[in-house]
């Protein structure tokens, strides 16, 4: 029996003993103790929502959590969030938080965890679509930011590495010293990976310059034919165009109209 002049720092401690020990239940009869004594005590509130959320009661730790992100205005517990309501059915809802995520701390994870939901719950496409995060975007222009999206952009799965360089081109402020290079990126990128799926004589080289089989060009690179067409020959002709505006010297229009001039000749074919 602990006497009635414990604190709730005393409570809180016990818990943390108990927690140590791994006894579960014991530790949060003592954190919800100290958070009965002492409502203010943010610390008790965390871990006891961390505990909760590792031993999967979702439901109370999504409550610790929206109550610590409603004031703390550095950690906003996004991915706790979005996992607790994900694993509650809530899936708007954890997409809309998986985007805040991936938009605040250019978090990989996040966005393989929208693109897996989208993929499972097709019906949220349009809310989760890192195409339609306008409002996010406006919000968060930075270049810092940008080029984090660029270095997280998998090198390999390029339906994944396009939406990462989109996020990279939408990022920039204007006027920005990168943007020359965003603009070349996204359709050099966007050609690759339409050559990938429609140019066989391009597929057999890379095959054979990267030594791969069929099969492994295609787990390798993960593309999807069915998401493309014509038309991304012609983006990636305007996104070359775009480039022009923002370059700094001859040799970069040169190299713009050379991969414009090759891009005819392969659509032409």
């Amino acid at each position: 029996m602990i006497a009635k002049e414990w604190s709730a720092e005393d409570y809180f401690t016990k818990a943390k003993e108990y927690e140590a020990q791994n006894k579960i239940d014991e530790a949060l009869y003592y954190y919800n103790e100290a958070i009965a004594l002492n409502p203010n005590l943010i610390k008790a509130y965390h871990s006891r929502a961390t505990l909760l959320f590792n031993d999967e009661k979702y439901k109370s730790a999504l409550e610790d959590f929206e109550y610590l992100a409603s004031f703390n205005t550095e950690n906003q517990y996004f991915k706790e969030r979005a996992i607790c309501n994900e694993k509650l059915g809530n899936i708007e809802r954890a997409l809309e938080l998986y985007t805040k995520l991936l938009l605040l701390e250019i978090n990989p994870e996040a966005y393989y965890n929208i693109y897996r939901l989208v993929e499972l719950y097709p019906e949220f496409k349009t809310s989760a679509d890192l195409n339609e995060v306008n409002a996010f975007i406006s919000t968060y222009i930075d270049e810092q930011r940008a080029l984090k999206f660029k270095e997280a952009a998998p090198n390999e799965d390029l339906d994944q590495r396009n939406a990462f360089l989109d996020l990279y081109v939408s990022l920039l402020p204007k006027n920005s010293k990168y943007k020359y290079d965003a603009y070349v990126q996204k359709a050099k990128a966007e050609i690759f990976r339409y050559r990938l799926c429609f140019d066989k004589i391009f597929r057999e080289q890379v095959k054979k310059d990267e030594n791969l089989t069929e099969n492994e060009l295609n787990k390798k690179y993960k593309y999807n034919s069915k998401s493309l067409s014509e038309l991304n020959v012609i983006y990636a002709i305007q996104k070359f165009n775009e480039a022009t505006r923002y370059a700094t010297n001859l040799d970069e229009v040169n190299y713009v109209d050379n991969e414009v001039k090759k891009i005819v000749q392969m659509a032409d074919k």
